[in-house]
């Protein structure tokens, strides 16, 4: 029997787990926290796709909450932007803690086993070849031998910045590439909600990132947001941002009812390189994220699925030349459609606050490419308006075009990558892949 560590308990992994146990594999999830630690203390936006598409039954109605209408505000707040709302079971949001629980849930009934509270320290490698995982309980040091590893580990994945450099896996992710949050729910002191319930802040306080307030009766969700290539969010910046909310929204009280973490969250397309020999990387370890939006997890899902199904059609070697079809198909059906809105997120690191102010004020920022939920936030009538703004926006040009300069190569780097597994051809295409 074949078996397969999965290292971390990220959505992607738990679902290619869940598929390779109920195929007779023998499958064990290692993981650093205990079992109700796990998931962030937070809500996310998903769509019943990533279940469909992964194979997982449907939650329940009980187990997640209806879409609510949302806003963008400009930094100067002179432009309120409404985004189309459909009110339907297919868009809604889900607690993070319940979501997970529910995966180990269905990955325990599919007989995955599980070690919580056990640290991945490094993999196990030999002749540029992933072995296994070392690990640790925090007394002793355990090596578990593997034929497959998939790191399901995050952002800062101890799996993936330990791999040998010849593995050709970026083994870390640019600080530019971060997203810096701070998220908590307060208490609602008198039960108001605004209208609408979600408010986009873009570049809040002067701030490169976005904040946002999601009003229940309840509570208030409060989240803020960095960029990192402007640097690591801060205490003080938090407790400014949350005196200024206040202000705005005298209800919002100081009792925190749930949440309070800071964490990173990567804003990056597909990593040039998921799998080499004996490894597979999927979900935030692999990049798969929508920038600007912040959840990963529909595509994470969708990925461990189609990890699953490639696993279950090679001969069992798991060399990367077999595992090569997994990131082939990501890349064709999902990862490829993403690049506009990471070429986006580009752009929008090197504007400040009046520049939002300026594209949001002259529509040329309007409801349909700050969308993200329902299609492409760029097009090319939107780089026409911008650079249309020449004579008011001047400074930005250089950055408008250094920010898309790649994007007219993506029909040739999704033309030229490779459906079969060839060294050379792969490393090619890697590297045109990376101009992007």
């Amino acid at each position: 029997m074949k078996k397969i560590l999965v290292a971390g308990a990220g959505h992607g992994g738990l679902t290619a787990a869940v598929h390779l146990s109920k195929n007779g594999y023998d499958v064990t999830v290692i993981e650093a926290k205990e079992k109700n630690d796990l998931g962030h203390d937070w809500h996310d936006s998903m769509n019943m796709s990533a279940f469909d598409m992964s194979g997982i039954p449907r939650p329940t109605k009980e187990m997640y909450i209806a879409s609510k209408a949302q806003s963008f505000r400009n930094p100067a707040g002179t432009v309120r932007i409404d985004l189309p709302f459909i009110n339907n079971d297919e868009g809604f949001y889900i607690d993070r803690k319940v979501l997970i629980a529910y995966l180990i849930e269905c990955a325990e009934a599919a007989g995955v086993k599980f070690l919580f509270s056990h640290k991945i320290l490094a993999p196990i490698t030999k002749n540029n070849k992933v072995l296994g995982l070392k690990i640790t309980d925090g007394k002793f040091e355990t090596k578990l031998e593997a034929d497959l590893v998939i790191d399901a580990a995050g952002l800062n994945s101890p799996v993936r910045k330990n791999l040998p450099i010849s593995c050709g896996v970026q083994r870390t992710i640019e600080q530019r590439d971060v997203y810096h949050v701070f998220r908590a729910y307060y208490k609602n002191t008198t039960g108001e909600v605004t209208n609408p319930p979600v408010t986009i802040n873009m570049f809040h306080m002067n701030r490169p990132g976005i904040d946002w307030t999601i009003t229940e009766e309840d509570f208030v969700d409060v989240l803020i947001g960095k960029f990192g290539s402007a640097g690591v969010l801060t205490e003080k910046e938090v407790e400014e941002t949350l005196k200024k909310f206040r202000q705005d929204y005298p209800f919002i009280s100081e009792e925190t009812v749930r949440g309070g973490q800071f964490a990173d969250i990567p804003l990056t397309k597909m990593l040039p390189m998921l799998v080499c020999d004996g490894y597979a990387a999927v979900g935030d370890s692999a990049g798969m994220t929508i920038p600007l939006n912040g959840s990963g997890i529909v595509l994470s899902m969708k990925a461990g699925r189609l990890l699953a199904d490639t696993v279950l059609k090679t001969k069992g070697s798991y060399s990367k030349k077999e595992l090569w079809s997994y990131q082939y198909e990501y890349f064709q059906r999902l990862g490829k459609e993403l690049i506009l809105i990471s070429t986006l997120k580009n752009f929008f690191t090197y504007v400040d606050a009046k520049q939002v102010d300026l594209l949001t004020e002259r529509e040329i920022l309007t409801a349909d490419n700050l969308n993200i939920y329902n299609g492409f936030p760029l097009t090319a009538e939107l780089v026409g308006k911008m650079l249309g703004t020449v004579p008011h926006l001047m400074n930005l040009i250089p950055h408008l075009l250094g920010s898309f300069k790649g994007y007219p190569l993506l029909p040739l780097v999704s033309k030229a990558m490779p459906k079969e597994y060839d060294e050379e051809r792969v490393k090619a295409w890697a590297k045109l892949y990376s101009k992007l």
